[in-house]
């Protein structure tokens, strides 16, 4: 295993963990696991994806995997908030926040190996 995608990978963990727990401090949204995992997966791939990018493909290849990141993750939340309703504000809250803070760890992952070209 690549010793970026190793450190990565421990600090996603970390910073999901830490998420839930603070969240866990002011609201408990009812999808709380199914957020934070969906997520942390999903980062996972697209910075697993993009760290096996050759540097000339590399904006294009971020760009679609924002786009696709986006797209899903708006289906994602959109199906979590019409199931629960009461539970809508708290759900959202969660998921627009974990996505803010698990996207700045991934690209401050990727502008330190990127960032020399």
């Amino acid at each position: 295993m690549n010793k970026n995608l190793l450190v990565f990978t421990v600090s996603l963990i970390v910073t999901t963990v830490a998420i839930g727990f603070g969240t866990m401090q002011f609201i408990v949204p009812s999808f709380l696991v199914l957020i934070l995992g969906s997520l942390a997966v999903a980062t996972w791939l697209v910075y697993y994806f993009v760290l096996k990018t050759k540097p000339e493909n590399f904006i294009k290849n971020y760009l679609l995997t924002v786009v696709l990141k986006l797209i899903v993750g708006g289906i994602f939340i959109f199906i979590l908030l019409f199931r629960d309703p009461a539970g809508a504000n708290d759900n959202a809250i969660l998921f627009m926040g974990a996505y803010l803070m698990l996207t700045v760890l991934e690209v401050g992952f990727l502008f330190k190996k990127f960032g020399q070209l």
